[in-house]
């Protein structure tokens, strides 16, 4: 289904973003009703066969998503276009197109269907991050242990509807960072606030957070290594869950051949042990030279590079 967008600046961002719009176009994925420019910028009525408007006159245009072709005044042609009425999730920020395999039908998707996506690290961040999409999750600058997380993963409603409470304050001068955890006096699991300095300052974050997930369309994330020692049980939860899901495993071949089978991908031990990669690298690789990142969020079934 073709969306009908706005395209706002016609800079030097526009002349590189040109070729991806034009290939969204050809998809079918898109139709360019209009390019606001300042009004001392137009000297024409069309370029490139899209008719330029200025910024009042959009109020005339029927459209559903400005997309900003100027990533250096973003900001300012965002809040230009909120004052003029343009809700906030509807602009987006044109240089994810330059994403790989980028595709405006399957992003605009994780728009309208807000991607909740549970992680057990920075992969989720990572990804909204890269994506320039909104958290719609809290786990965001979390790192949960894995039989932690698996506990976690095996009653996700219940964890979610506890209250986060401080187990150990942070402490800046000694390098340590604040510990909560979720649950009541049976079942309890622990999440390190890796990125907050207090445990306030985390639980406000995850607080508001957790008000954004939509758990009609839920994403699940999951690292493992063999080094794990509770992997068997972690891998038997992870293999139960009913969301959409990957794993991150670097184990043995028989474990792989059975992840390869249900459309998990895998860390080939080209790569090492998980814990000895440096950690930027192992989210970029992931994330940019394994996957097809719309596909796998989703829920496509042919999201692997290496397939």
């Amino acid at each position: 289904m073709a969306r009908k967008v706005v395209l706002w600046g016609m800079g030097e961002d526009y002349e590189r973003l040109l070729n991806q719009i034009m290939f969204e176009i050809y998809k079918g994925n898109i139709i360019v009703e209009a390019v606001v420019c300042k009004k001392d910028d137009i000297f024409c009525s069309k370029r490139d066969g899209f008719q330029i408007v200025t910024k009042e006159d959009i109020h005339n245009i029927k459209f559903e998503y400005v997309l900003v072709t100027s990533s250096h005044h973003y900001i300012e042609i965002k809040n230009e276009a909120i004052n003029e009425g343009v809700s906030e999730d509807r602009i987006i920020d044109a240089s994810v197109f330059y994403l790989t395999f980028f595709d405006f039908e399957r992003y605009a998707n994780l728009i309208e269907n807000p991607i909740t996506i549970i992680s057990d690290d920075c992969w989720g961040g990572f990804a909204y991050h890269q994506l320039k999409l909104p958290f719609f999750s809290p786990f965001i600058n979390i790192d949960i242990d894995n039989k932690e997380y698996a506990k976690l993963l095996s009653d996700l409603n219940f964890f979610l509807n506890t209250e986060l409470t401080m187990v150990r304050e942070g402490n800046l001068r000694e390098g340590t960072w604040p510990i909560a955890r979720l649950g009541d006096d049976t079942r309890q699991v622990k999440l390190n606030l890796l990125h907050d300095v207090t445990f306030a300052e985390g639980k406000e974050r995850w607080d508001r957070r957790k008000t954004r997930i939509n758990p009609s369309n839920v994403f699940v994330k999951m690292r493992l290594s063999i080094l794990d020692e509770d992997r068997a049980e972690s891998i038997s939860t992870f293999d139960s869950l009913h969301y959409k899901k990957i794993l991150f495993y670097n184990g043995d071949e028989a474990i792989n051949r059975k992840f390869i089978t249900d459309r998990f991908i895998w860390r080939q031990n080209r790569l090492g042990q998980v814990e000895n990669l440096i950690y930027s690298v192992y989210l970029m690789s992931a994330f940019r030279y394994d996957l097809d990142i719309l596909r796998l969020l989703n829920g496509d079934e042919t999201y692997s590079r290496y397939e």
